[in-house]
């Protein structure tokens, strides 16, 4: 009888390094995804108290990753450890999270002042193709271009122009609000609230600093 080779996954395909802010996760280009996920989830089970601590970034390295596989990956980390995981870092650029930031815009009519727990700021405009994700609120210092998304879950401020895609209160949270040197996005979505472009009427005048925010289940946008 002819014996059938059972082909052994390559342990290399997924390599693990840490960092000071948290954990670079090595992936080999050429390997097959489900051999990816194969070996992470050896290799994450194995290695449980590597992932130990209350919040980390997690940096995807060596392949270019859908949304859906990053995600993949990340569901894979997060149940084979307690690891909570405050946002992902991707090819090109990184977040940087900064705490007890006091906000630029409150989320109400009346612009009270108040306190962000939890903010990262990214220090650079956003490419087609780039994402950022964070489980906080999030500052891009720079333009968001068409083709780029940004999920939070806490408010998103733009020192820039906003024509990507844009989700904040992504959790649920109808109180945060997203604004923008320059309000254009392609799609804007405040909790499970969705609009893909503003009024016309508030269109021709998108050269001024806007806020939008939810009122009443609906966005509307207002000049600051």
């Amino acid at each position: 009888m002819e014996q059938v080779k059972v082909k052994e996954s390559n342990p290399q395909c997924v390599v693990l390094k840490g960092r000071h802010d948290g954990i670079a996760v090595l992936l080999d280009a050429k390997t097959h995804f489900d051999e990816i996920k194969k070996v992470l989830r050896e290799k994450v089970s194995g290695a449980k108290r590597f992932f130990e601590g209350a919040n980390a970034t997690i940096s995807f390295k060596g392949r270019s990753l859908t949304e859906k596989q990053e995600q993949t990956l990340l569901d894979i980390i997060m149940s084979e450890t307690t690891l909570d995981v405050a946002f992902v870092e991707s090819e090109g650029f990184t977040l940087k999270p900064e705490k007890s930031v006091a906000a630029a815009a409150a989320p109400s009519s009346t612009h009270a002042p108040i306190m962000e727990s939890n903010t990262a700021y990214y220090m650079q405009g956003l490419r087609s193709g780039q994402h950022v994700r964070y489980k906080g609120s999030v500052v891009i210092v720079g333009d968001v271009n068409p083709g780029s998304e940004v999920v939070a879950d806490g408010n998103i401020v733009v020192l820039g122009s906003l024509k990507g895609m844009v989700h904040a209160g992504a959790i649920g949270d109808e109180t945060c609000y997203i604004s923008a040197l320059v309000l254009t996005p392609t799609q804007l979505r405040i909790s499970n609230t969705i609009t893909y472009v503003p009024p016309e009427e508030y269109a021709k005048k998108n050269n001024v600093p806007s806020r939008a925010y939810i009122k009443d289940g609906k966005v509307f946008f207002e000049q600051l």
